[in-house]
């Protein structure tokens, strides 16, 4: 599992913004069904991608990363 925050995937704002969304969405979904150890995990999870998706992201790092994978010919 790769742990890239600046992975290109994640550079439209659009894809950022939905994840986020959908953990809230979970988060207060469990909230309203009383399951509140299920609303935690997901509210953090949302709190965690608004720091990273939006507080901490550096948007110069996303962009046009050269392919380490890549065989250099």
């Amino acid at each position: 599992m790769s742990n890239d925050i600046n992975h290109p995937w994640l550079q439209p704002l659009w894809r950022r913004v939905l994840i986020v969304a959908i953990c809230a969405a979970i988060a207060l979904w469990d909230i309203s069904r009383g399951d509140f150890g299920w609303a935690l995990i997901f509210g953090g999870m949302a709190a965690y991608g608004i720091y990273i998706f939006f507080i901490a992201w550096n948007k110069n790092e996303t962009a046009e990363k050269p392919d380490e994978d890549a065989d250099p010919k």
